[in-house]
Formats: C-alpha cells, sequence, structure tokens
C-alpha cells in the first residue's frame, strides 16, 4: 500500500460541475479554423526563406506531419473525452503520469505564449499597406506591446468569443484565401516553369535549395499548422465530442492543406523566393495581392486588414488558450492554484492573463523583431508536445487495445490483438527528428527552450514537495457532488468594539475582510441610561469609545486594512448592533464574547444571545477564556 501511495494520490474535490457542451461541428470547425488559418499570414514567408522554390514541398511534408498528427489528436480526443479535456497534457496524463504530462504541458504553455507574440507582431507588417512607419521594426514592437496589453485588458473585463464571429471571420478568411488561389492560378500558375523551380540541390539555381536548407524550410513550416491543440481543448464545451472534435479535425486538416499548398504555389508563381522571402518575408499574402495585375491597391487593404483581424483573433486565442491549459494543470497540482486566481468582480483568470501576455512581450523585445526566432521557439515546445500525443497513442494501442474508439487513425499495422498506428509512427519520428534539428541547427530555440523547461521543472517539483505529491506519480481527483454547498462572499463586515485588552476579534474581521475584499465597520456603542435623554453628554464614556475606536483603527493599518469607525448612543448594544445591521445592509457580524471560567461557549451574555436570535446575517463569536483564544 505504501508503494501505491507513492505513485498515486487521491485528493477530494467538490463537483462544481462542467462547462456547457453547446459547441457543434460548424462551431469547432469555425473555432479552429481561425486559429489554424491565420499562420499562413507569417509562415509562408519564412518557409521560402530556407526552401526557396521548393517551399510548396516543405509545405506539403509539414502538411503531412501536421496530418498524422490531427489523427492522433483525433483518435485521443475521441477516447479520453470525459477526463476533462483533450490536448497533448491531458492525453499524457491519462498514458503515463503527471511529471511527463507536465513536460508536455509546459512546451505547450511556451507555444501559446510564442503565438501570442507572433501573431501580434505580423499584424503591424499587415497594417504598414495604411502607415508605412510599421515597416520598421522598432515601431512594430511597440506596436505589438500595445496589442498585447489590450488583449490582457479586454480579458481583464471579461471578452468573450462569439461562435458568430468566429463563422463569419472564418468565412471572410477563406473566401478571400480561395480567390487569392483560384486568381493565382488564372494570372501566375505555368506548370513546367512550376515543377523547374521546385527541384532540389541544383547548382547554380537560384530557385533551389541546397538539402540542408531544404530540411531547415521543411522546419520552419511546421509553423503554419498550428492551433490542433486549441481544437482538442475545446472538447469539454462539444455536442457529442467523440464524433464533433474528430470530424472538425478532419474537416480543418484538409482544408489547410488545400490552402496552404495552393497560396505557397501561387505566390511562387507570382515572384522570386528572393523576393518573397526579404521584401514580403513577413506579409507573404500581401505580396501575392500587389503581384496581381488588377484591383490590387483595393485588394492590399482588404487583406490587409483582414489579415490583421484574424491575427489578432488568433493572438487571442492563444492567451485564452495559454489560460485553460494552465487552469487544468493547476487543477490536477502541476502549477500553483495562484496562477488561475479569478478577480472578485469579472471573475476572471487576472493573474495567469497577466503573466503570459508579460512573457508574450518579453518574447517579442528580446527577439528584436526577428521572426525566425520566434519560429524556433515555437518548434521547441510544439515538437516537444505533439512527439508525445503520438507517444500517447501508441503506448495506449499496446496497454488498452480493446478500450473504445470512436475514432481510429487509419493505416494501422496488425500484430496480434495489437493494431500499431503507423500515422503516429510517422508522425512521431517526424516531430521528434524536427526537434532535435531545432535544438542541434537553432542556438536561439535550444538555449531559451531548454531554460524553459529547467525553470518549469524546478517550479513542478518545488510545488509538488509542498504540497507533499509524488512528482512521478499521478493525482487522482475524486469530485464528489455537494449539492447543500455554496459559496460564501462577504461585502460588508460590522464589528462592534468594546474595552479591555482584547484585540483578537478586530484581528479576526480585518482578516475576513481581507480575504473577502470586504467593507468593514468598527462601531462603539455608548449605552445610555433610561433615565437620561440620547443626546445627553457623557464626556467620559466618549473619551472611552474614542480611545477603543482609535486602537481598532490602529489594527486595521497594521494589517494593511482601512476600518470605518463609526460611535453610537442607544440605549442598549444588542439594540444598536441589530438596528445597523439591518439599516446598511451587512452580510457579517462578528462579535467578541468574554466567557467565564467553566462555562460552555453556550453561556454567552444577553447581548450576544439577543444578535444571534435577532440578527438579519451570520455572526461569527470571537470569545477568549482565560489565557486561552478560541473561535466559535
Amino acid at each position: 500500500m505504501a508503494g501505491a501511495e507513492e505513485k498515486q494520490q487521491r485528493i477530494t474535490e467538490i463537483d462544481k460541475g462542467s462547462m456547457d457542451r453547446t459547441l457543434g461541428l460548424g462551431d469547432l470547425f469555425a473555432v479552429g479554423y481561425g486559429d489554424l488559418g491565420s499562420s499562413i499570414y507569417y509562415a509562408l514567408g519564412i518557409t521560402t526563406l530556407f526552401s526557396l522554390g521548393a517551399a510548396p514541398i516543405s509545405l506539403a511534408l509539414a502538411g503531412l506531419v501536421f496530418a498524422c498528427t490531427a489523427l492522433s489528436y483525433a483518435e485521443l480526443s475521441s477516447m479520453l473525452q470525459r477526463t476533462g479535456g483533450g490536448g497533448s497534457a491531458a492525453f499524457t496524463r491519462h498514458v503515463f503520469n503527471d511529471l511527463i504530462s507536465f513536460i508536455a504541458g509546459w512546451g505547450l504553455l511556451l507555444d501559446f505564449i510564442v503565438t501570442i507574440a507572433i501573431s501580434s507582431y505580423s499584424i503591424g507588417s499587415y497594417l504598414s499597406f495604411f502607415v508605412p512607419l510599421l515597416k520598421i521594426p522598432g515601431y512594430k514592437i511597440i506596436l505589438t506591446i500595445c496589442l498585447i496589453s489590450s488583449l490582457f485588458v479586454l480579458n481583464f473585463f471579461g471578452a468573450k468569443s462569439s461562435t458568430r464571429v468566429s463563422w463569419f471571420l472564418t468565412t471572410l478568411t477563406l473566401i478571400t484565401q480561395l480567390l487569392i488561389i483560384i486568381a493565382g492560378i488564372f494570372y501566375f500558375i505555368h506548370i513546367p516553369d512550376l515543377l523547374q523551380n521546385m527541384r532540389i540541390n541544383i547548382k547554380g539555381s537560384l530557385w533551389s535549395p541546397s538539402w540542408p536548407d531544404f530540411w531547415r524550410g521543411t522546419t520552419m513550416a511546421m509553423v503554419a499548422y498550428t492551433g490542433i491543440e486549441s481544437m482538442a481543448q475545446l472538447s469539454s464545451e462539444a455536442k457529442s465530442p467523440s464524433r464533433t472534435v474528430p470530424r472538425a479535425m478532419m474537416l480543418a486538416m484538409g482544408m489547410l492543406l488545400f490552402v496552404y499548398i495552393g497560396t505557397a504555389v501561387v505566390a511562387l508563381s507570382a515572384m522570386t523566393p528572393q523576393e518573397l522571402s526579404t521584401q514580403y518575408l513577413e506579409d507573404p499574402i500581401a505580396g501575392i495581392v500587389a503581384k496581381l495585375p488588377f484591383a490590387g491597391r483595393l485588394l492590399g487593404g482588404w487583406v490587409g486588414l483582414l489579415a490583421a483581424i484574424i491575427l489578432f483573433v488568433a493572438a487571442n486565442a492563444g492567451l485564452m488558450g495559454a489560460s485553460r491549459l494552465s487552469f487544468r494543470m493547476g487543477e490536477n497540482y502541476q502549477v500553483p492554484r495562484f496562477v488561475y486566481r479569478l478577480h472578485k468582480r469579472y471573475r476572471t483568470p487576472f493573474v495567469s492573463l497577466a503573466v503570459f501576455a508579460i512573457l508574450a512581450i518579453a518574447i517579442v523585445v528580446v527577439s528584436r523583431g526577428r521572426i525566425t526566432f520566434l519560429a524556433d521557439l515555437y518548434n521547441f515546445g510544439a515538437m516537444l508536445a505533439f512527439f508525445m500525443t503520438h507517444l500517447s497513442l501508441i503506448f495506449l494501442r499496446i496497454k488498452k487495445p480493446d478500450m473504445e474508439r470512436p475514432f481510429r487513425a487509419p493505416l494501422n499495422l496488425k500484430l496480434g490483438r495489437i493494431s500499431f498506428p503507423i500515422t503516429a509512427l510517422i508522425g512521431g519520428i517526424a516531430t521528434l527528428s524536427t526537434w532535435f534539428l531545432v535544438i542541434i541547427e537553432k542556438p536561439d530555440g535550444r538555449y531559451l527552450g531548454f531554460t524553459w523547461v529547467a525553470i518549469g521543472l524546478a517550479m513542478y517539483f518545488y510545488y509538488r514537495r509542498k504540497q507533499r505529491i509524488a512528482p512521478t506519480g499521478r493525482v487522482d481527483i475524486q469530485k464528489i457532488k455537494i449539492p447543500e454547498f455554496k459559496s460564501v462572499r462577504y461585502h460588508k463586515i460590522l464589528v462592534p468594539t468594546r474595552g479591555g485588552q482584547e484585540t483578537e476579534t478586530v484581528q479576526v474581521a480585518c482578516q475576513i475582510a481581507k480575504f473577502h475584499s470586504a467593507e468593514l465597520m468598527a462601531i462603539n456603542v455608548i449605552e445610555i441610561p433610561f433615565s437620561l435623554p440620547l443626546d445627553a453628554p457623557l464626556y467620559h464614556r466618549t473619551v472611552i469609545a474614542e480611545s477603543v475606536l482609535n486602537r481598532a483603527e490602529a489594527i486595521g493599518r497594521e494589517l494593511h486594512l482601512p476600518i470605518k469607525m463609526k460611535m453610537i448612543s442607544a440605549r442598549s448594544v444588542s439594540g444598536a448592533v441589530l438596528k445597523l445591521a439591518q439599516e446598511d445592509g451587512f452580510d457579517l457580524i462578528v462579535l467578541g464574547a468574554a466567557m467565564p471560567h467553566r462555562t460552555t461557549p453556550k453561556n454567552y451574555s444577553a447581548t450576544v444571545e439577543r444578535v444571534l436570535r435577532h440578527a438579519p446575517c451570520p455572526v461569527w463569536i470571537c470569545y477568549h477564556l482565560a489565557n486561552s483564544k478560541k473561535l466559535s
């Protein structure tokens, strides 16, 4: 039993329900393609920078790897949709353990951060059609910082994406991309020249890359196929996820392959790879439109504006995806839970939003506007996570060959009871090879990538140790339903004060108010005998009351909490407390009670008893007995 406890620890939590399953096939495709389809606006240029005329082949090979990855995601999403959402971190956690899952999830967080950075930075290149000053990297970096900051503000106040907006933008994007491809086929494409220019390792040709450069370009082309993780994460909000998620992934995969390869063919038929990878490195689609013999100026403005909107939506999806993933990792005690702390008023994860926005800005500043640097950093995390997804599918086929699979990846190799997915084998080898190529050939991606992983592992092991959870085990979270449980929030707290040396009551009230971000009022009631009018000046008692309230104010300032003070003249303390609580709408009263020796906490004074019986809100009693203090 001891060994089992070291590997796995059960934690019981309240089941708060799951997200509403409202997304259908069309919604998933719209949201997914809105993220996936944005990367062509910057990926084509950096692919051509290395692959030259063979860029369509690089994009096709990268598309083949993407297809294999999409098939692995589709099968795993259909199988594990009841585990609280999809994604590489969820897959590896189910198949392996929390440590492997953390490495995959931590790599994906890096991808989301880079997605925010690279999408926001690319907006400036397309808006330079309207503001030529944005062609200068320094001004683009300033704009990028402003855009990422605006994303934080929008999400801080709870801006939510709409599937109708996603549908609208996806439709505009697809129509525009298809029109560009169709126009390019009629005006630019000449098949013999196209095939001639796609040859590899032809010496003396300006169109032909060397084999090493071709493979570097293929590595860069992997950036074009981003967003599959976002679609997998939406499985927790999808209707019939075992069917709709795989279908949406297959639909997006087919459309992407056609659009991306078609766009690359048109681009390299309209201009030389040198022009595409220099003048239009950061806005390749604008380069295609500029070469059209008709309405180039008009279409240029349209493409620039649409690209900026789509890239902004993609950056926002990256920020939301990072917050969503960090929440799930925090739920499994893989990252500190404060990262997903919700704002008291807007109920948004402001801490995680701020952290990822700041990191994205930092990466943009460190990159100094080099889009190839951002692509290398993206590939470091993405290929690691994608490899682990393929590995999870292969291991799950071995460990649980009879497990229900609503969707099964095609092309399988049957060995006894085990059916090996050939697509996962191809995808796993390709993504791992790409990852090794990044760490061997790309020093920026290597150093920053491993630094990111090292920081994450150090945090993970420290946090797990602090929580007394085995790092290599798997936390088994058991969620139980407590129908009567309701989250308690206090907004106005009342603490009656009295004389004496006791200060714990005010301290307790201050701590409760700080925790709930509530308003705290301390009062002192001067009891006026019935033989005197209520406005009778009792100077001695007034001085004592002022002294008591000053003590309360000092305690509040010591605990960094402002306290409102009020002195009340009344016939009885209980009557004054009850009247004020009722009229001013207090939702908690904190009372101090002195308990004599050899009595039980139920033997309260008449004042406390009356407040307890007639209070319009909950009452907390803080009492002290001899030399001990207790809270009831």
